[in-house]
């Protein structure tokens, strides 16, 4: 997940007809898919208008999430400023469809209550832990705030998250790279289809292969 925040963002709808095959992370002919809705969520794409509610959203969950992650962020001195900084990055990113993300909302207040990242394989992977690129069309992470872990949200956004992969995204091979500080995640991944790949000591993550069943 700290390499999320280094490069940041991804993801993109398919023509039926058009499959992805390992390493594409994004090809132009590709639509980038834009809505997902479930019982209790939506995930949508993030907007500039959105800036100051992300800060104010993840600014609740600071201290939790700094512990958990494991990507030096969101730091307690984090401002409305760097924020609107990364927002506008990631908003860049979508737009020369170099990486995505997108916003998690609770449907019953329209709250946001987390995001999910999509960007290209890290050249550190290979090189650090012996994980093939070429195998995988990107990294999938994600964060959801304490209040959502409490209310259960985070199994529907999983359901939500793995439905939407199979049906909007090109993919194939998807890489989850997880905190060993992230204990819900953890849980969510080893109770699902994905396989563990092991862990990075150093980095203190562990990474999840997964592969995307068409219908």
């Amino acid at each position: 997940m700290r390499t999320l925040f280094r490069s940041f963002l991804l993801l993109l709808i398919l023509p039926l007809f058009n499959v992805a095959v390992a390493a594409d992370f994004w090809q132009k002919e590709w639509v980038v898919p834009e809505y997902a809705e479930g019982n209790s969520l939506i995930i949508r794409p993030l907007k500039s208008s959105d800036a100051e509610r992300f800060f104010h959203s993840y600014m609740t969950s600071q201290k939790w999430l700094y512990k958990r992650l494991g990507w030096s962020w969101p730091s307690e001195k984090s401002t409305l400023q760097q924020n609107e900084t990364m927002v506008n990055y990631h908003l860049e990113q979508a737009k020369a469809q170099t990486a995505f993300t997108y916003l998690v909302i609770d449907k019953a207040d329209k709250s946001i209550i987390g995001a999910v990242y999509m960007v290209p394989v890290a050249a550190s992977r290979q090189e650090r832990n012996g994980i093939s690129r070429s195998a995988y069309n990107a990294e999938v992470s994600w964060w959801l705030l304490e209040s959502a872990i409490d209310d259960n949200l985070h199994n529907d956004f999983f359901v939500l998250l793995k439905d939407w992969l199979e049906a909007s995204w090109p993919w194939r091979q998807v890489l989850f790279p997880v905190s060993e500080n992230n204990e819900t995640a953890l849980q969510l991944l080893e109770s699902s289809s994905a396989r563990s790949l092991g862990r990075d000591l150093d980095a203190q993550e562990r990474y999840f292969s997964y592969s995307i069943s068409r219908k």
